[in-house]
């Protein structure tokens, strides 16, 4: 059996491969470069597919069936194998709809023109056949739209070749080996056609194909060693600058190997990579936290987060191992996720909280407790067993209406503000204070001792009201409180009729307050009203 047939067995067998490699591809579909990485692997697919059977075929005609087999594929492997190296490289902004067009220019002519080539001669001039191997090979006189054809093929060549130095050039230890692998594939994709094409090796067969074969070799190694579908390495190197949280590694005896811009903005003190190699006692001396978290050794298998302030900002920082390839950890990675902004906006619902909290428990106006606030508590105090002690007092304002109206309700209010002030700091404590509503004010005094003392203690703060006069720019106000007090101990411990009793009792000293009112000795403007309108009446 001549050699031909060991031949084309190899490249019918590394077609299929190349089918796997298609399938492959196709499940990693979602990344641009494994799609122009699986039509490059179909064109070769044709070529190789196409000069195995050319190598078993015995006449000029069989021959030329399958060579226009293998062209379905060969004008459109350099076209997509530099979409291929522009993707992998980070250089698909070129990808345009215009310049991807210019750049199929050359594919589609020589298409046309091979497959017209019996109309015009030129891109093979003759053909014909040569026994001496001991089986027919077709022996092709190539035209000038040939060498074109060659042309612009190895002008696509030298293009990502170039872009694949500069990679290799500006990468580090470990992407070296993806951009090198690259190279060395496409070498053997374009280096045996050149070898061919320019006759420097006298070889009577086409060994094109099988440079295809030694990449695809050089490719599924690359595929299942470095996942080169995965991600380009240029394009893991923006996925990893692009991370919004910042990224910072160290290896196994945390010393400083990688880090994102990110980091650049949360740590000042990473000004540049000559930061890379350093230790992370130095790196984050500025945090200690964050350095004792990575100094801690965590559980290689468990993910570990931790939130932590560090300077004037708050971070949940992830902790993992990086494991290599025999699955043990051969680095470490902090991940902090900035949550500053919902620190300050937790505080910020906190405060809130409080403020409502304080509204819903306080009056407006005064400061002093509420109405429903009061009732509450004086309720759930008058529920303790065994009270036997305490008194509730009500106070309501006298002439209060008077004041509203010929000095306006602002002064009013600062009327209610200083009445509240001064209950509040004259008062026998401990005390609840309340503000009722309008003019009105409630007291409920836990512990009163002795009820005479208690009485005189009240009406020791009553009388300031007569002495510290309510004074606003030339005016000045006598706050005339009238008051009635329950004692739990004679009334009970019932809220409701402590109220009604102090509130039937106020009204009585209400009463006696009015008809008292000319005996006072010195009368605030608002006294002398009330004084000159009943005086009129008698008149």
């Amino acid at each position: 059996m001549s050699y031909n047939f060991v031949l084309s067995a190899i490249l019918v067998l590394f077609s299929f491969c190349f089918i796997v490699l298609l399938y492959y591809s196709w499940q990693n579909r979602d990344t641009p470069i494994s799609i122009s990485y699986g039509l490059g692997v179909l064109a070769a697919s044709f070529y190789t597919f196409g000069y195995a059977f050319q190598l078993v075929s015995t006449t000029v005609e069989q021959m030329l069936f399958w060579i226009h087999v293998q062209y379905i594929g060969i004008p459109f492997g350099p076209f997509i194998w530099i979409i291929m190296i522009l993707q992998f490289t980070g250089n698909q902004r070129i990808l345009t709809k215009r310049n991807i067009a210019l750049l199929s220019i050359g594919p589609l002519s020589t298409l046309v023109t091979h497959f017209t080539n019996e109309g015009h001669q030129l891109f093979y001039r003759s053909m014909t056949l040569d026994y001496s191997q001991g089986f027919p090979l077709i022996f092709l006189d190539r035209g000038p739209l040939f060498y074109l054809h060659i042309g612009y093929a190895y002008s696509y060549y030298l293009i990502g070749l170039c872009l694949l130095v500069h990679m290799f050039l500006k990468s580090n230890k470990e992407r070296k080996k993806q951009v090198a692998l690259m190279m060395i594939g496409s070498s053997f994709v374009f280096g045996f056609p050149f070898i061919h094409s320019i006759g420097v090796i006298k070889i009577p067969i086409d060994i094109s194909p099988f440079g295809l074969v030694f990449s695809a070799v050089f490719y599924l190694w690359g595929i299942y060693q470095f996942n080169m579908l995965k991600l380009s390495p240029l394009a893991m190197k923006k996925v990893f600058e692009s991370i919004n949280d910042a990224v910072i590694i160290f290896d196994i005896d945390n010393t400083l190997k990688s880090y994102n811009k990110s980091s650049n903005i949360l740590f000042e003190q990473l000004p540049d990579k000559k930061l890379i190699g350093s230790f992370a006692s130095q790196v984050l001396s500025h945090f200690p936290p964050l350095l004792t978290f990575i100094e801690q050794n965590p559980e290689i298998d468990k993910l570990t987060t931790q939130s932590m302030q560090l300077g004037e900002k708050f971070y949940n920082v992830h902790f993992s191992y990086i494991n290599g390839s025999n699955n043990k950890p051969v680095g470490k990675m902090l991940i902090l996720h900035d949550i500053t902004e919902s620190i300050k906006y937790e505080e910020s619902l906190l405060q809130q909280s409080k403020q409502f909290e304080y509204l819903a428990h306080h009056d407006i106006l005064t400061g002093i407790y509420n109405r429903t606030y009061f009732e509450e508590e004086v309720k759930r105090k008058l529920a303790q067993s065994g009270k036997k002690d305490g008194a509730l007092m009500i106070c309501d304002l006298n002439f209060f209406k008077e004041i509203n109206d010929k000095y306006g309700h602002l002064t009013g209010d600062n009327v209610l503000i200083f009445t509240a002030n001064c209950w509040h700091e004259n008062l026998p404590k401990p005390h609840i204070l309340a503000r009722l509503g309008g003019d009105e004010f409630v007291m409920f005094f836990e512990q009163i001792g002795s009820k005479d003392k208690f009485l005189k203690q009240i009406e020791k703060a009553r009388d300031v009201f007569r002495v510290n006069l309510y004074k606003q720019d030339n005016i000045e106000i006598e706050v005339v409180p009238s008051i009635g007090i329950a004692f739990v101990e004679e009334e009970g411990t019932n809220y409701e009729h402590l109220y009604h009793t102090c509130d039937v009792r106020m009204y009585e000293d209400k009463r006696y307050i009015k008809e008292q009112t000319q005996s006072y000795n010195k009368f605030g403007p608002v006294q002398s009203i009330a004084y000159e309108e009943s005086s009129n009446n008698k008149n």
